[in-house]
């Protein structure tokens, strides 16, 4: 679907859907909006100036204060204002972004800073994620972090302890599995390709997810030993136990004849 809206934009569709993991469960669906907001080729333009990037993304989601008072904070007002009478953009939409329940480092503001630093340090990334194929190298590719006024700010206006906020391995491994893994595949069936092997051995080598349906999982003694795994099993639990399709899943037939017998 994204590709057919984008006239089969590769670099635009991993864009999107990069600015959809980048927002986690909270603010996915809202950083996606955001993305499909602002033509590609704006960001292929903007991308030498990682503020101009920043003052897009944060602009777009209504991130911006008002009434800046640091110079920082003024300076991507004005660039937002600039850009988006440049390119004739509509200025925001009315989803609001959520910070509730989130850590420090999963902000909004911190998650959309690191997007604009990816994109400003890796230029034809699409490219480059298509010829990588180990985690090693995809470490090194998303070895990103955010400009110096975030290694000592969460929100804009306000001071926090410096840190550095590099993309963890962690996050990076979320991003291999629900969003390099599905371009891989769709660009390699494009081609005529089948890679699914090659895809499912990576998967492999990522450590499982950590998240509330797998450790339910772990509680009825199904350990998940790897991402492959506990993708899986996700899958299980949202397609079939969530909709009650038991008689149409091997696992609930096998633990209903199980019962019966």
């Amino acid at each position: 679907e994204l590709l057919q809206e984008t006239d089969n934009d590769w670099e635009a569709v991993l864009f999107y859907m990069l600015a959809k993991n980048f927002g986690l469960n909270t603010n996915g669906e809202i950083f996606l909006t955001m993305a499909k907001a602002i033509p590609f080729s704006i960001i292929r333009k903007e991308r030498f100036e990682v503020e101009n990037l920043e003052a897009l993304l944060l602009g777009k989601v209504d991130l911006l204060p008002k009434e800046a008072e640091d110079f920082y904070a003024k300076d991507l007002q004005s660039r937002s204002t600039y850009i988006t009478q440049k390119y004739r953009l509509k200025k925001t939409f009315s989803e609001t972004v959520q910070f509730f329940k989130h850590r420090p480092d999963n902000f909004p503001t911190i998650r959309l800073a690191q997007l604009a630093m990816l994109y400003h340090k890796q230029q034809n990334l699409f490219s480059k994620i298509i010829a990588t194929a180990s985690m090693d190298d995809f470490y090194k590719l998303f070895d990103s972090g955010v400009s110096a006024y975030w290694e000592n700010h969460y929100q804009l206006d306000k001071v926090s302890p410096p840190k550095k906020k590099h993309l963890t391995k962690n996050f990076i491994d979320l991003l291999v599995m629900n969003t390099i893994v599905p371009i891989q595949f769709a660009y390699a069936k494009s081609q005529g390709q089948e890679i699914s092997e090659t895809l499912v051995q990576l998967l492999q080598t990522i450590p499982p997810e950590k998240n509330i349906v797998i450790e339910k999982f772990a509680n009825f003694g199904i350990t998940a030993e790897s991402a492959f795994e506990t993708q899986s099993l996700l899958q299980l639990k949202n397609n079939y136990c969530s909709k009650g399709k038991c008689l149409q899943c091997a696992v609930g037939v096998h633990l209903l004849k199980s019962v019966t017998t």
